[in-house]
Parts: structure tokens; C-alpha cells; sequence
């Protein structure tokens, strides 16, 4: 071959190397691009970076078919293996549907309470969760712990009994341990926490403590002779063995050889983890000796997360000594309580399972984020029935049940979050969700479900009907659609349901021309302003203040026909009255102002007087 034929060969190869570099480019990027896609919601703000739901076609069925306990439609011979799963691994339907009253701070009235749970037992309903917390008529030693609105022995009576009519089996929850601040914020017990500073938690290695946590369970059962479980809290421990008394003691202990051999390595990694299960033990004990072994304790399950398998094994808490309630209120479940966190509880022979109707988006909510408890409850279904195929529940025996919580504050003395009334949609949908399951390992909202739902809030024909896809396209789109049903709490919801319009016209009122650029403080403190501009942001402003103080009114009495007058005076206060009290110093401002007729020369100085005076000043104060 010549030299000339060596380089024709070359300008005959290189071409096609060219062209497959320019072939394989775009599919690397298009490779990488999906790949950087793919792992986005996981970066450094984890999951929680995920969209606020997922995409509405991926949790909806828009098929007509009519069958409830059918794959309806969707023009499939039949349902798959996978969306058929094996009975007697399913654990859905949950033996147990639960709800969770938490009344803290807001007890429901008796009467409300009398039309709602046959409503509840109807959605599927079969026990409650009753957190009692302030609202319990503690006695004796207690007696300043119950809130003025506590029920009375008789009432709870009354409770006890509407709801064993309509088929509710009651669990009482008793905090001891954290979230005790219903009593160690009193002086009587404040040398029982374990920072002095923190009212959340009590000390447990102090002796006093525990004659404190005995009380509470012995006046509790007293009143709930019948039951088969006692929910004993235990979560969000948030100082735990913080103080020099417990530091001290787990040291002593562990010098002193009294823990068993398999515990003490585990004890000896975590001193923590030491103290709080053996404070569960001690107060699981307790409750078996009062009840001779007749009822189970439950603890949440949130201060086990960080313990290994090892340690849940040895540390003596599995076997028949609790009960675990696994919660989780996410709308991606498996995020929070993976595969490995039920592996670590193996030891436990039963657990529960736990997700939200109300009380877990926003410490202020005016009402439920449905779809996002929509979605989290049906993302419980597909980890539950993936769990019992994957056999990490032993059997479908191993749930006893599934527990909807729904609370009325974050913790004491936080304010108030979704009220009960407004929150009964969410309670009744979930609750159909739970038991009738849509099938499959990928369960979705069905047309069948939303219809079954609108049917129990009794809406009119035509009232109230959505499709799935509808249902997840705007946040409190629901709220609206309902609007002329019948349920108990329907005119608690419209009433609440209006007070964000009425949150934004006030927005808007301060950001016309006349407020932003006539009507500010430093207008009303150096009394200088256009009375004509002023006068025209006065006419505005009054009108607002009207409008907002009818409402308050008229809420207030709706709000009273549900929980006492004090709990409704609580969330005006909260929500209404900072609101009110803004417009009416723009309105005291607005006043003041317009009287003036003549003004000094610039530059203005400040007067003397605040403009809390100038406010005053206009009221006659």
C-alpha cells in the first residue's frame, strides 16, 4: 500500500468515529440529565424536598365501574397476583380502626360527641384513642392538673358509654414520661422535671416522679375498668437524661453489675437509650400489677428509632412487656418507618400502626391539608400489605390496628391547630380508606370511595360530588365542594372555611395607595398626612373592621355549639384578633388624622407621643 493509499484508508475510518461520537453524545446527556433527576428530591434537604403531593394521576382512579369491593374498571380481565395479595399475609383491613381524640386544652361537648360517633362507627370505626390530658377530672393530689373545662366523672361515664353503644372500644393515652406540661408547668411539681427550666418531662431517676406517673394511671384506669389497653406516650423525650441525677445514676448503675449481661454492653454505648427503657419497664409494670397482666401498655415508638436490633432485643422491653405504635404522618410512609426501623422491632410481638386526619402539617392550620393525609394514608396501605408479604409482620395478627391521629394543638402550650368540626371530612374519608382499602400494592383513590364519602356527610344530590383527579388539583377545594352538606360541624367548616378570604381582603386593604403611602405610623406619630387620602383609606378600613367583627361574633357562637365557650374564645383570640386589632389601629390612625387641618413646616420631628397614645387617644382613652 502506498502512502498515498494510507492516507486515503485514514480519511475513509476517522469519519465514522466522528459520527459515532456525535451519535452517542445527546444519549449520554439524556443519561445523565435523567440521572441527576432521579436523585434530585434526595439531596440535601431528603425527601422532604419532594412535591407537596404526588402527581394527581398517580393517585387516582377515574374509572366508572360501581363495585366497591371490585378493581373497577379500568378494562383488565382481572386483578393482577400483585394486586391481589395473599389474605393471610394482608394486614388491611386493620383488625383495629382507630381514632384519636386528643383534648387537650379544647374537650369537645358531650352533645357533638353523642351525633358524631355513629357517624365514625359508620366510615368503619371500631375503637378510640382518647388522649386526655387536662381534660381528665383528676382529684386529690391531681386536682389542679384538670383545666377548668374538664369533663366530669359522670360525663366521662357518658362518654364511655356512647360509645360502647355504637361498638367504639376506648384506649385511654396517659402521658408519663415526655409531654407532661399539663402538670410540671403547676409549682406543686416543678422539682419533678428533669431541666428545671423545661416543662416537658419529668426526671426518672428522681423518686418523686414516679409516685406522680402512678397517680395519673391509677385515676385514669379507675374510670376504665374494662380495658385491654392503656396507652402510656412515651415520645418525643425531648431532654432525655440531660440532668446530673440521671448521668450519675446510669454511671452507678453499670459500675454496679445489676444489669443483665446483654443489656449492659447495649447500656454501656447508650446511657440514654438505658434510661428511658428502663423507665418504660418500670411503668409497664405498674400498669400489669394494678390490672393484674389484664391490659397491655402501648408506647409510641419515635425514642426507639435510633436503638439497633441488638439492643431491642436485649434490653427487655419486646416480648409481652409493650406494645409498639409505629407512627409516621408523611405522605411518602416508608420514608420515615423504613424496612430495617420493622426489622428492629421483631422482638415485639404486636404492634400498631399510626398516620393523621388532623393536627400534623402546620402548628397553626385552619383546616386539614386533605390530600396530603389522603395520600399518607394510602401510602400506610402499600408499606403494610409490603410488609406482610415481606413477612416483617410475622402475621396479619401482629397489627392490632391502625390508629388515625387527630390533634387539637402540638403540644400544651402551643395554639390551636384544625378543630374537631371542621376536621370530620378528613376523619370520615380516611376512615373509609382504612376499611374498605383500595386493592393492590399501589392503592389509589377510587371514585367508589369519594361517592361513599359524600353519601356519610350527607350532601344533596349533586352537593359535594368530585372526581379524584379534582380532589387533588387545589389544596382546600374540598372545604368549598362541601358546602350545603349536613354532617355535624358542616357550619364550622363554612365559617372557617371563610376566614382565609377574610385574611386576604385585610392583606389587600394594606397594600392599597392610600395605606401604603398616606396611612403608615409615621404618618400617625408626626400627625402629617393628606386627609383627603386619608379619608378614603378611613372608608375602607371601617368597613374591614365591621365585617371582621361580625364575624368574630357569629363564629364565636357556631364554635361554642362544639367545644366550650373558652376554647372558642381561645382560637379568635388566636387566629381573628391579631387581625382585628391591626385594622382598628389603621382605623384609630385614620381618625386622628383627618381632624387635622393645618400642618408645621418640614422637617417634622417626632412627637412625643407613641403611636399606642395616638391609638388611644382616638378611642377616648
Amino acid at each position: 500500500m502506498t502512502v498515498g493509499g494510507a492516507m486515503s484508508g485514514r480519511r475513509w475510518c476517522c469519519p465514522p468515529r466522528r459520527l459515532l461520537l456525535l451519535l452517542l453524545l445527546p444519549v449520554a446527556l439524556l443519561l445523565a440529565t435523567m440521572a441527576a433527576l432521579s436523585s434530585f428530591p434526595f439531596g440535601p434537604h431528603g425527601p422532604r424536598a419532594l412535591p407537596s403531593h404526588p402527581r394527581p394521576e398517580a393517585l387516582v382512579d377515574n374509572s366508572n365501574g360501581e363495585d366497591e369491593e371490585g378493581a373497577e374498571g379500568g378494562g383488565r380481565a382481572g386483578p393482577s397476583e400483585e394486586e391481589d395479595p395473599d389474605k393471610k399475609t394482608d394486614p388491611m383491613p386493620p383488625h383495629l380502626r382507630v381514632v384519636h381524640l386528643d383534648l387537650k386544652g379544647a374537650p369537645p361537648k358531650l352533645s357533638y360527641l353523642r351525633a358524631l360517633f355513629p357517624l365514625m362507627a359508620a366510615a368503619g370505626a371500631n375503637a378510640l384513642l382518647i388522649e386526655y390530658e387536662d381534660a381528665f377530672p383528676f382529684h386529690g393530689v391531681l386536682a389542679n392538673v384538670s383545666s377548668e373545662d374538664a369533663y366530669t366523672e359522670a360525663e366521662i361515664r357518658e362518654l364511655l358509654a356512647e360509645a360502647a353503644r355504637v361498638g367504639l372500644e376506648v384506649i385511654p393515652l396517659v402521658q408519663t414520661f415526655g409531654h407532661l406540661e399539663f402538670a410540671l408547668k403547676l409549682p406543686e411539681f416543678k422539682k419533678l422535671r428533669e431541666l428545671e427550666a423545661f416543662p416537658q418531662e419529668i426526671c426518672p431517676s428522681n423518686p418523686d416522679s414516679f409516685a406522680l406517673v402512678q397517680e395519673i394511671i391509677r385515676q385514669v384506669l379507675a374510670l376504665h375498668p374494662s380495658v385491654r389497653w392503656l396507652h402510656i406516650g412515651c415520645d418525643e423525650v425531648f431532654h432525655l437524661a440531660e440532668c446530673t441525677r440521671c448521668e450519675s445514676r446510669v454511671r452507678e448503675t453499670l459500675r454496679s453489675g445489676e444489669v443483665p449481661s446483654g443489656w449492659a454492653a447495649w447500656a454501656a454505648m447508650d446511657e440514654k437509650l438505658y434510661v428511658f427503657a428502663e423507665h418504660v419497664k418500670r411503668v409497664a409494670a405498674f400498669v400489669k400489677e394494678e390490672t393484674s397482666s389484664k391490659v397491655s401498655p402501648i408506647i409510641w415508638d419515635d425514642m426507639l428509632r435510633r436503638a439497633p436490633a441488638g439492643a431491642l432485643r436485649s434490653s427487655g422491653l419486646g416480648e409481652d412487656v409493650v406494645e409498639v405504635m409505629v407512627w409516621s404522618y408523611a405522605e411518602d410512609t416508608s420514608s420515615l418507618v423504613p424496612p430495617r426501623l420493622w426489622r428492629a422491632y421483631a422482638p415485639f410481638h404486636h404492634l400498631w400502626a399510626a398516620g393523621a386526619f388532623k393536627g400534623a402539617h402546620k402548628e397553626d392550620a385552619y383546616l386539614p391539608d386533605l390530600g396530603r393525609r389522603v395520600t399518607g394514608t394510602l401510602s400506610w396501605t402499600a408499606l403494610l400489605r409490603r410488609l406482610g408479604r415481606s413477612r416483617l409482620l410475622k402475621s396479619p395478627d401482629t397489627l392490632r390496628g391502625f390508629v388515625l391521629t387527630g390533634w387539637s394543638r402540638y403540644d400544651h402550650f402551643a395554639v390551636l391547630c384544625e378543630l374537631l368540626p371542621v376536621s370530620v371530612p378528613s376523619l370520615l374519608l380516611n376512615l373509609l380508606l382504612l376499611s374498605k382499602p383500595p386493592p393492590g400494592s399501589a392503592p389509589v383513590l377510587r371514585q367508589s370511595t369519594l361517592d361513599s364519602w359524600t353519601r356519610l356527610l350527607s350532601c344533596p344530590d349533586g352537593v359535594g360530588r368530585m372526581t379524584p383527579k379534582a380532589f387533588y388539583a387545589d389544596e382546600n377545594y374540598w372545604a368549598t365542594a362541601l358546602e350545603g352538606c349536613a354532617f355535624p360541624g358542616a357550619n364550622a367548616l363554612e365559617a372557617i372555611r371563610r376566614w382565609p378570604v377574610l385574611m386576604a381582603e385585610a392583606s389587600l386593604a394594606e397594600d392599597t395607595a392610600e395605606r401604603v403611602g398616606w396611612l403608615t405610623e409615621w404618618h400617625a406619630r408626626r400627625g402629617f398626612s393628606s386627609p383627603w387620602r386619608v379619608s378614603k383609606a378611613l372608608q375602607r378600613e371601617v368597613a374591614l373592621e365591621r365585617e371582621l367583627k361580625r364575624y368574630r361574633v357569629e363564629t364565636g357562637r357556631i364554635l361554642s355549639q362544639y367545644v366550650s365557650r373558652s376554647a372558642a374564645e381561645e382560637w379568635l383570640q388566636q387566629k381573628v384578633d391579631p387581625v382585628i386589632h391591626r385594622v382598628e389601629q389603621y382605623v384609630a390612625w385614620a381618625r386622628e388624622l383627618v381632624r387635622k387641618d393645618t400642618w408645621k413646616r418640614r422637617p417634622l420631628s417626632v412627637e412625643k407621643t407613641t403611636s399606642g397614645q395616638v391609638a388611644g387617644r382616638s378611642r377616648g382613652l
